[in-house]
């Protein structure tokens, strides 16, 4: 990707090594364009957005680091001082602290930095206008598209802001200084609510999912910039998944030279050899060489220099370095090869719009087509990639598949547009549209969210799918409830069980043996058997095979699997008869069986025309092949199908399989782990939906992990090492499962979890450089004691440098080889390997073998055993086997395999393993699961933190956590409680229409629309009774938008007593010496619009919270009535009726369901006929689910709830309210009640939390103009 995203807490990476804007000395870039380039350090930060002018910028202007500073670390406005939206925005989580900005770095190919290294000034000043208005274009469309706030209670509405406000910031090379123009543009989280004007945070969920499309079209808008100013044309060279698309004349070696420092070391390390032979007068040893070199590699890890050299040192230092190991390479010469290809913009026309629309979805389903007329042949490979996706991802591909034509930058956006229209109609859309745009309310920003949509319904956040993925999930989730033949009862399974696990020496716990007896004398036509890692469910497969064939003969039992890793491993549990889900499909093909029909014509003729014996033989002999071969890649009656690894199996593949084991007769077993991290190459979440649905079995006990005091005897502390843990396994399974942050015993329960691994010695906690050096120290220890080791690390380059200090280090201490030339594995990652070392394989290929003719896998790992014959002699850490690979495969192939990423890590195992967490990256509750399960002996969690400076700087400035210690418990924590299952595309669409049809959000919803109504209204009540600085200060507050919600329901619950409280003296000064204080904090003036909201709720709408209204939406919402009929009070209406609808919709499902508390609200119907309704609305807004009473327990805590509950109490007894008030007359007025929460809440987001919906409609709200009396 050409732009990273990354959080940041402030902003003083950017300004670590920047000349500041006001030295005034002629070296800025306005003042003296000469000296731009040749005054130490980089440039100052540039103003970028179109929201610079609202905070005291012009975009493009320079900024001082003062401006900076107040905008990003500070949240102010740089001009004014004053602070930028509500102050409580600055609490961070968990004492993290809050995002402040965000940095979106943005990189070039490799070739645009050696032009622009080696280019005259007029190119390189070209090449950087080309940069610039890049960014700025690409901010521009982050503006359009995603830049968005929420409004509402909870955020229900997703309105347009006043654009974007940050800065640039040029840098010039990487860290290992080779030329590398990028930009950091940091952008602020406040933003200017475009409806109200209140400053707000940016809604960073369409930020994070716009990353992808918003680089794509980033990288686009380079390479059509520069085309265009200096007509260069470009070539896509094939480098892993993705092609990368670099300047047509540019020496690859070239670009290698300037992508590594190997050439740089390796000078040094033979200057220092000479020096050190001249001094001693014989050659160094080996091993010595081996130790120069790496101390020399150390070394020159470099790190950012205090002072930045100016640019045109670096050019010096760059030249330097071409000449030094690139010298037969002309500068003068490349650059007349890079000018003398052309490039050529074209444009892209209306009616091209439906072919490009076929190329993305076949660029998405990962079958690029060429010729794009047949979209309808791609849309069935759409979800190669996912099981469902939003427009961005669709956009993404689009920028994607168009990178090789070069086009007007103004037309990237439309086609981009014209391709996701496209795609999108021709998927289904999962998230529903529940309201309609009100006549009149096009282009109003607080109700129309673009697309035809309402703030309500935004179109960015929309998931689709495909027809055929809704179809496959229907199909395969009934194969679970469908009926099959069992060739055992349970009572015969159980015995035959037995006799299974005496026959080999008891190998079976009760959770593998219940297992095994439920798939024996299960039922269904598909079943599943689930497992966490280490957890037996091979020996578990292994014997139910056994019984399975002992029943239905020797071939009864299939296996299938997604790899021949995979295959083979899976044979070695449950036998023979093994093979790909691939292979089976390809075989039964149409094309495969027309071509097997044509042969076998072929053959019987032939064996009719045959005249020698011979011949006719040969061609039985094929026959009776193609037969077994069918026979093989068939199901039958009877048989056992075993899917391996299912989590990992495309939806319509089980959909397949489970139609041809319904009409063959046979059974589906689907086996794996939903919980480790997704490797599904298409639409998935199977195997996730049949353990959320209880379908299948489990197995708990865990294998992998071992505590055999033996293993612990070259630790320090021995077998008594407070690292060896016996209950390890079981942790692991609680990491595995995580937990609920709703749900107090839940995190309380995480917590104990992480004081166990603190307790064993498994978390640690450190500064980055320390936890890396940690790591690292760690497992060469273990190594040291003869252990397998692995170090997860949290990036790509981060392995490659640990990996290649590893072997370094390795040598250094004589544990691997030399490397002598006969003796040396070049590896695909640019590291070579010699005998001792760890690599790992990343590719299948069938061409490599092993023992029993197994085929090569990615992620095997091996230990290299020798080299010779031009191949390396290795044995497979996961078996001891030994195995053959060519040097030839190794280079192109494999790596070092001492670290990797956590993805590339599934699937490994060793002795111990060292899991590395960079701070400010995100750990999901999967990962952190995989992570922790690498090791049979110890596994150990690393969570790094910033540096001290950064860490006091955010606590100065929000409070956050400067303790490492309490940081990485947090950050355990936080991972623990952040889950990312992937759900079916059935189960998404369930979850986004329970979610958009919640009557918690309706509710909210509808406080947000009648509060644009009652906003001028309320103002001009208060214009009335407050003197117009107060009223001003009240509109101006960040709880403006809370008080006119809260004034809504007041107004039409008791207009008389709703005046009477907003007209009482507003007395500032007193704030802070009554239960008035949680409205401002120290040091701030008191924030009026929350006092009055608090006096509200507290002295009116607390107290008929409950009281029933037949008139009101759902007997709960009053509705809302307005003098003048607004687009505004349109979407209130149809608010309403949805709200009515869900209400009703709730009790039809209680009465269904029928509960065992449904007859004590069914025996009042006939006095109080809605009764069932609203027990079930109060179920459903409290998340009550209690089995054998209306309404639960009685709340503990007087509040809202507590109200609500005694009244729907009183009326389901019909007896007096036991909270000391009276029951309401149906359909009466509201009754005075004790006040049950009698002091206001110390913080308004304790307001918030108990802030719900009350009582409906007494009087309209009048019309106001502007100007007109109130």
């Amino acid at each position: 990707m050409t732009i990273r995203l990354t959080k940041l807490s402030n902003a003083e990476y950017a300004l670590r090594d920047i000349r500041e804007a006001t030295m005034g000395d002629g070296t800025l870039k306005g003042a003296s364009p000469a000296g731009y380039y040749t005054a130490p350090g980089n440039p100052p930060g540039r103003w970028i957005g179109s929201a610079c002018r609202l905070v005291g910028g012009r975009e493009g202007g320079e900024a001082t680091s003062a401006q900076v500073r107040g905008l990003i670390n500070e949240r102010r406005d740089p001009a004014s001082g004053r602070l930028l939206g509500d102050p409580r925005m600055e609490a961070g989580d968990q004492g993290n602290a809050p995002v402040a900005g965000w940095d979106l770095t943005a990189t070039v190919p490799k070739s645009v930095s050696i032009m622009w290294a080696f280019a005259d000034p007029d190119t390189r000043q070209a090449i950087d206008r080309c940069l610039d208005q890049a960014a700025r274009m690409t901010i521009a469309y982050l503006e359009d598209e995603y830049a968005r706030t929420r409004a509402g209670r909870g955020g229900v509405a997703s309105v347009a802001c006043d654009g974007l406000a940050g800065f640039q910031f040029d840098h010039w090379d990487s860290r290992d200084g080779d030329p590398h123009p990028h930009k950091h543009i940091v952008i602020s989280n406040r933003v200017r609510r475009g409806t109200d004007g209140q400053w707000t945070a940016l809604d960073g969920r369409l930020v994070y999912q716009s990353t992808l499309e918003v680089s794509e079209y980033h990288a686009n808008l380079v390479r059509d910039l520069i085309t265009r100013e200096l007509g260069w044309s470009w070539e896509a060279r094939q480098d892993g998944g993705n092609p990368i698309w670099e300047i047509q004349g540019v020496p690859r070696r070239l670009i290698d030279v300037f992508s590594s420092r190997d050439a740089e070391i390796s000078g040094e390390v033979e200057r220092r050899i000479a020096l050190e032979e001249a001094r001693a007068g014989r050659p160094v040893t080996d091993r010595r060489r081996d130790e120069i070199h790496r101390d020399v590699w150390l070394e020159t890890r470099r790190a950012k220099p205090a002072r930045q050299p100016s640019l045109a040192d670096k050019r010096r230092m760059w030249a330097d370095k071409k000449d030094r190991d690139a010298p037969d390479i002309s500068i003068p010469d490349m650059i007349r090869d890079v000018n003398s290809y052309h490039g050529e913009a074209v444009r892209v026309t209306e009616d091209a719009g439906e072919s490009i629309a076929g190329l993305v979805l076949g660029r998405m389903a990962e079958h690029g087509t060429g010729d794009g007329r047949a979209i309808e042949e791609t849309l069935d490979r759409v979800t190669s990639k996912r099981t469902t996706w939003r427009t961005t991802n669709i956009r993404a591909e689009a920028q994607r598949v168009t990178a090789g034509v070069r086009m007007d930058p103004r037309d990237r956006i439309r086609a981009a547009n014209e391709i996701a229209g496209q795609a999108a109609a021709r998927c289904i859309r999962l998230t529903p549209t529940r309201y309609s745009l009100p006549e009149g309310a096009a282009g109003d920003p607080a109700i129309d969210a673009g697309g035809g949509r309402t703030v309500f319904d935004p179109p960015a956040l929309d998931l689709y799918t495909t027809q055929d993925v809704l179809d496959a999930e229907r199909e395969a989730m009934g194969a679970f409830d469908e009926t099959a033949a069992a060739p055992y009862t349970h009572e015969d399974a159980a015995r035959a069980l037995d006799g299974w696990k005496s026959a080999h020496d008891g190998r079976l716990s009760d959770d593998q043996m219940g297992a095994a007896a439920a798939t024996l004398s299960g039922t269904t036509l598909a079943d599943a058997l689930i497992g966490a890692a280490g957890t037996g469910k091979t020996t578990t497969m292994r014997a139910t095979a056994d019984l399975w064939r002992r029943a239905n003969g020797p071939d009864s039992v299939m296996g299938l699997a997604t790899s021949r890793r995979a295959v083979a491993e899976l044979a070695d549990s449950i036998g023979g008869g093994c093979t790909t889900i691939a292979m089976l499909r390809t075989w039964h093909s149409p094309e495969a069986a027309r071509e097997r029909g044509r042969e076998r014509d072929m053959l019987r003729a032939g064996l009719a025309d045959a005249p020698a014996a011979g011949q006719r033989l040969l061609i039985r002999q094929r026959l009776a092949h193609m037969d077994a071969l069918d026979a093989q890649y068939s199901m039958r009656a009877g048989q056992l199908v075993v899917v391996d690894e299912a989590g990992m199996v495309d939806t319509r593949d089980i959909a397949w399989l489970a139609r041809m084991a319904r009409e063959a007769g046979a059974r589906l077993l689907l086996t794996g782990d939903p919980d480790q991290l997704d490797s599904v190459s298409g639409a998935g979440g199977l195997l996730g939906w049949a353990q959320r649905t209880g379908r299948g079995s489990r197995l708990t006990t865990l294998w992998r992990f071992t505590s055999e005091a033996g293993r612990w005897a070259r630790d320090p502390d021995g077998p008594a090492s407070r690292t060896r843990w016996e209950q390890e396994g079981g942790a692991t399974l609680r990491l595995r499962r995580g937990g609920d942050r709703a749900r107090d015993e839940s995190v309380r329960e995480c917590e104990e979890t992480i004081r166990e691994y603190k307790a064993h010695g498994r978390l640690h906690w450190g500064e980055d450089p320390d936890m890396e050096e940690l790591a690292y120290r760690m497992c060469l220890d273990w190594q040291s004691m003869g252990k397998t080791t692995l170090l997860i690390a949290g990036t790509n380059d981060q392995v490659k440098d640990m990996n290649r200090r590893f072997i370094l280090e390795r040598r250094a201490r004589g544990l691997d080889e030399h490397p002598t030339g006969p003796n040396t594995i070049p590896l695909s990652d640019g590291l070579q390997a010699t005998p001792g070392d760890q690599i790992l394989c990343r590719r299948n290929d069938r061409s490599v073998t092993g023992p029993g003719g197994r085929r090569i896998e990615n992620g095997m790992l091996f230990r290299v055993l020798a080299v010779r014959d031009g191949k390396a002699v290795c044995e497979a850490l996961s078996d001891g086997d030994r195995w053959d690979i060519p040097l030839s495969f190794a280079a192109g192939h494999c790596q070092a395999g001492y670290a990797a990423t956590v993805h590339r890590s599934q699937g490994m195992t060793v002795d111990r393993c060292a899991a590395l967490f960079p701070s400010g990256s995100d750990v999901p509750c999967n990962l952190q699961y995989v992570a922790a399960t690498r090791g049979r002996e110890e596994n150990h969690l690393l969570y790094a933190c910033p540096d001290k400076d950064s860490r006091e700087l955010d606590h100065r400035l929000t409070g956050a956590q400067t303790d490492p210690e309490r940081i990485a418990e947090a950050r355990m924590l936080a991972a623990m409680l952040s889950h990312s299952d992937t759900l079916t595309a059935t189960e998404t669409r369930e979850r986004e229409t329970r979610e958009r049809m919640d009557l918690n959000r309706l509710i909210r919803e509808h406080d947000h629309a009648a509060g644009l109504i009652a906003g001028p209204h309320l103002k001009a009540k208060l214009a009335e009774r407050h003197d117009p600085g107060s009223v001003r200060a009240i509109a101006d507050s960040p709880s403006f938008e809370w008080l006119r919600g809260t004034w809504s329901r007041a107004w039409m619950t008791d207009p008389k007593r709703a005046l009477a409280i907003i007209g009482r003296p507003i007395r500032p000064e007193r704030a802070g010496k009554t239960g008035e204080a949680g409205t401002g904090r120290e040091g701030r003036e008191p924030d009026l619009a929350a006092l009055l909201a608090a006096r509200l709720n507290t002295g009116l709408l607390d107290r008929v919270n409950g009281v029933v209204h037949a008139d009101w939406a759902g007997g709960m919402v009053p509705p809302i009535r307005s003098d003048a009929h607004t687009a505004a009070l349109d979407l209130a209406r149809q608010n309403e009726r949805l709200i009515e609808l869900r209400t009703r919709e709730l009790e039809r499902q209680t009465r269904q369901a029928g509960p065992a508390w449904l007859g004590q609200v069914t025996n009042r119907e006939a006095d109080d006929p809605d009764l069932l309704r609203d027990v079930a609305a109060y179920r459903a807004m409290w998340s009550v689910d209690d089995p054998e009473t209306p309404l639960g327990q009685q709340p503990a805590a007087p509040g809202r709830r507590a109200q609500h509950w005694a009244n729907l109490d009183a009326r389901l007894n019909a007896r007096a309210n036991p909270m000391e008030g009276h029951r309401p007359p149906l359909g009466g007025a509201p009754v005075e009640r004790r006040d049950i929460t009698p002091k206001i809440p110390h913080t308004m987001r304790g307001m918030e939390e108990t802030w719900r919906q009350d009582p409906g409609p007494s009087r309209p709200y009048e019309s106001y103009a502007p100007g007109s009396p109130a």
